[in-house]
């Protein structure tokens, strides 16, 4: 190489590096002019305790929370009670929310990082709006959430990882660039069901039940002593299947919701089967049973009845202990009249449950039977 062949060769060098430094400056003035810069917080200066309104928007479905004095609901379900543990975690996550990459986002990448606006009808290149508001309907934040990023999980195994989801694409202030957050928000669905509070029921120390039915099946009644006697008829010397009562009030000691029912002539309860539950603490339940929707089946709930005010002392107590017990008394029943409270209040809601969790309520006298098979209350 001679001398006039080695200075073109640098001045070519130096001519790329320019050009590449020149590439990096504009792409970081690019960031730096965009909805803010990498290691940002996504929505900043969103303070959880302002949002009074939360509307996630999917294609073909939408959800809304409402604050509502101090208390969150779910609108499409007529005001009933939200998830408050839901709703937490999602603000706690959407006010930590960090800008690990930005960039311009040209039309043509809309559809593959599926960051479309979704419209009734539209497939699955569309994404999930999420839209914060304030008092008076002040916006507090809006994001498009697009695609999530998945990146190859590290193994040791000679074949490859599964692909794990590690974040999401996401446009935020500026619909003229998108970010990636290491969050997939699983949590952002626009179907009111999720959102909802979870808790039905909770009967515990069930004493008597009663078992009818509107389609002709044999009815009956069983009841106990204590909770460590086992069960028996209480129409007859008749011996049952103390396990398959003892299935029965292992539902009833937790029910939960899947969905409300905003038709309250839905549901097919002057067909379908009651069972009315008394408890040792002087509580009365009614579960009414109705069609089945799907794999879900149709419940109502109502609660009567006032549990013991004082504590029944126990044989030669001391009066420390007495006190001791007492006070623990006292502060049990509080939080279990503040769950009770809660229960009375569903009795005008019409719910949907998975009929698998609570198959057992739908078993007829001959099921409780030593011997008899198990129903598949599948079939109605």
């Amino acid at each position: 190489m001679n001398r006039k062949q080695f200075i073109v060769l640098i001045a070519v060098l130096v001519g790329l590096a320019l050009a590449g430094a020149g590439v990096m400056w504009w792409q970081k003035s690019a960031w730096r002019t965009n909805n803010g810069a990498v290691g940002e917080r996504l929505l900043p200066g969103l303070v959880v305790s302002e949002v009074e309104k939360i509307r996630v928007v999917e294609a073909g479905e939408s959800v809304t929370m409402n604050r509502v004095e101090g208390k969150w609901q779910v609108a499409e379900r007529n005001g009933y009670p939200a998830n408050l543990d839901r709703i937490a975690d999602f603000l706690a996550k959407l006010a930590e929310l960090k800008i690990t990459q930005l960039e311009p986002l040209a039309d043509s990448q809309r559809a593959r990082l599926q960051l479309v606006e979704p419209k009734s009808g539209q497939g699955k290149d569309t994404g999930t709006v999420v839209e914060l508001e304030g008092k008076d309907g002040k916006s507090l934040g809006r994001l498009l959430l697009g695609k999530r990023v998945v990146m190859q999980a590290q193994t040791t195994a000679p074949t490859k990882g599964t692909p794990q989801p590690t974040g999401r694409y996401v446009i935020g202030k500026d619909p003229g660039s998108f970010a990636v957050i290491l969050d997939t928000l699983q949590n952002a669905e626009g179907k009111p069901g999720p959102w909802l509070a979870r808790d039905l029921i909770r009967v515990s120390g069930a004493k008597a039940m009663q078992w009818t039915s509107g389609s002709g099946k044999p009815g009956w009644s069983v009841i106990r002593e204590s909770e460590t006697k086992d069960w028996r008829f209480a129409d007859s010397s008749e011996k049952l299947d103390n396990n398959k009562v003892q299935d029965i009030v292992s539902v009833v000691l937790y029910i939960a919701l899947g969905d409300v029912v905003t038709d309250p002539g839905k549901g097919g309860f002057d067909k379908g089967a009651t069972l009315k539950i008394q408890s040792f603490d002087g509580l009365s339940y009614t579960i009414r049973l109705g069609d089945l929707e799907g794999d879900m089946r149709y419940l109502k709930v109502a609660l009567t009845g006032e549990p013991p005010k004082v504590r029944v002392p126990g044989k030669d107590e001391t009066a420390e202990e007495k006190e001791k017990q007492d006070k623990a008394f006292e502060e049990n029943r509080k939080a279990y009249m503040l769950g009770l409270e809660r229960e009375r209040k569903l009795e005008p809601w019409t719910f949907l449950v998975p009929n698998s969790n609570i198959e057992a309520l739908m078993r007829d006298r001959t099921q409780l039977l030593p011997g008899a098979k198990k129903d598949d209350a599948k079939k109605g």
